[in-house]
């Protein structure tokens, strides 16, 4: 039978490109690349917003069934994407940096994509925020006394 055996040298430098995993690095280098793991996952909702952004322009003012349920599905991604903050993070979690930078960009790239689809809901009419939209809980002012002019004739 054939037999194959693989010597591992310790002596052989890594080569050009390689990236070594998270549990091989060892003190400044480990942190650095938790560093820029945390910064790829907060800065991974500003690449939605254009795309987000777009489609709404696309979709008009005016009031169908498609605008409405594109509206839904942004507005479900954005509060999904604040709601699942933590969960994002949870892989860097006690690995000795802190997040709280990061997940401050993070919050930002939710509340920005909350935003625009408000906007966009403001725009087409369905968030109440003119005072035409409130005029129904002004009380009406039922006036108490009538004046009727009277002649001498």
């Amino acid at each position: 039978m054939w037999e194959i055996k693989i010597k591992k040298e310790q002596s052989l430098p890594d080569p050009v490109g390689y990236k070594k995993a998270f549990d091989d690095c060892q003190g400044q280098e480990l942190r650095d690349d938790l560093e820029k793991k945390a910064m790829g996952i907060a800065k991974g909702g500003f690449g939605n917003i254009f795309m987000i952004m777009f489609t709404l322009y696309m979709t008009g003012n005016m009031m169908n069934i498609f605008t409405i349920v594109i509206i839904g599905q942004f507005l479900w991604q954005a509060i999904s994407t604040i709601a699942k903050m933590d969960q994002a993070f949870s892989l860097l979690e006690n690995r000795g940096i802190s997040l709280f930078f990061y997940k401050l960009i993070y919050l930002s790239a939710g509340l920005l994509q909350l935003g625009v689809v408000l906007y966009k809901l403001y725009n087409i009419g369905l968030l109440p925020l003119n005072s035409a939209d409130w005029i129904d809980l002004v009380p009406l002012h039922h006036q108490e006394e009538i004046v009727v002019p009277y002649s001498y004739n």
